[in-house]
């Protein structure tokens, strides 16, 4: 028994050293094989010429949106129009500094000019980021989810009527520490959207709380209008709540115009769902566009939705049904828009 052992034991280890011996053989001809092939000729990273020496890093997006208005009045033409055409250029000078330049030459299509809708640099702090430039105001819903209320015009009434949509300034952004979900949005602007007319600077902010289905927010906006320095004060209040797909957005707005030569307020609730790729809407809004005047109220209730291409191109329509306090006007609208991002 021993030796029948002993035998085995001798087999496997002749058959061992078989195996290695193999194994080693193989190895050194696909050594050969490797060695007997030339190595590829190693070339050099191009140098990228097309940007100036300080900018790192470059992209480039588009947005164009093409609209067609049909009016129930026969007074009112019915018209294709540009509503947006804009490039947006952002060059990362470092990772913490940024900059960016968005024109929109939507007004070539009706032979005016081209107009700047950003343009701003951005900096990384350790508080969040502060903007120096132009940007869109820190004031309302709109002004943080860009163009999501549907309306009239697709954009809120208040839109560019209670504060400027944009202005010139300083603005800062981020998270207030040890507080969860609350964030901070403020920014010291000239007030007119354009060149200042008074001596004063404005302030205007935006401080909101946040969850997975909530976004609670509330804006402030001090300053003074116009060469007599009127004071202003404007505010505001909007919450947005989701489930699932549906989405609920209610807001408030009051405060003097831009010249505050008379006091707004604007009162708005908006239901919409996600259905595949349809998302119908129902918006109504309360507009008065000078709360010490009486009779002046406009109701409009928008029907419409969306149709989603995809993530970057939609469908829009909607049917805005107005309805005057007083004397009614004969202005219901019709509003198809293609929004596309390039």
């Amino acid at each position: 028994m021993k030796r029948i052992l002993a035998g085995m034991l001798c087999l496997a280890v002749l058959a061992s050293v078989s195996s290695a011996a193999a194994v080693k053989k193989n190895e050194a001809a696909t050594a050969v094989k490797k060695v007997e092939q030339p190595a590829p000729a190693v070339v050099p990273a191009a140098k990228d010429e097309s940007l100036p020496s300080f900018v790192k890093k470059l992209t480039t997006s588009g947005y164009l949106r093409v609209r067609y208005s049909a009016w129930d009045s026969t007074a009112v033409n019915d018209a294709f129009a540009i509503s947006r055409a804009r490039i947006k250029v952002t060059g990362e000078l470092t990772p913490d500094l940024l900059f960016l330049i968005q024109p929109d030459f939507a007004g070539l299509s009706t032979g005016a000019t081209v107009t700047l809708a950003d343009v701003y640099a951005e900096a990384k702090m350790s508080f969040g980021a502060a903007r120096f430039g132009q940007f869109l105001l820190p004031f309302g819903y709109d002004s943080v989810k860009y163009k999501t209320i549907y309306s009239i015009g697709f954009v809120p009434t208040h839109y560019g009527t209670i504060v400027p949509s944009r202005d010139y300034g300083i603005r800062v952004m981020g998270k207030i520490p040890a507080l969860s979900g609350l964030y901070y949005d403020g920014a010291l602007i000239n007030g007119t959207g354009t060149a200042d007319n008074n001596k004063s600077k404005d302030l205007v902010g935006r401080i909101n709380y946040k969850n997975d289905s909530l976004d609670i927010g509330i804006s402030g906006y001090y300053g003074h209008a116009g060469a007599g320095s009127i004071e202003k004060k404007d505010g505001g209040m909007d919450v947005e709540y989701k489930i699932d797909s549906a989405t609920v957005v209610a807001e408030y707005m009051v405060g003097p115009n831009l010249a505050a030569t008379s006091r707004v307020s604007e009162a708005s609730l908006q239901l919409s769902k996600l259905i595949d790729k349809y998302e119908p809407l129902v918006r109504y809004e309360i507009y008065d566009p000078n709360t010490a005047t009486a009779g002046n109220v406009v109701n409009t209730l928008t029907l419409g939705g969306a149709y989603l291409f995809d993530k970057t191109t939609k469908l829009l329509l909607n049917y805005n049904l107005v309805g005057e306090e007083t004397t009614q006007i004969n202005n219901n609208n019709l509003q198809i828009e293609l929004q596309a991002q390039i």
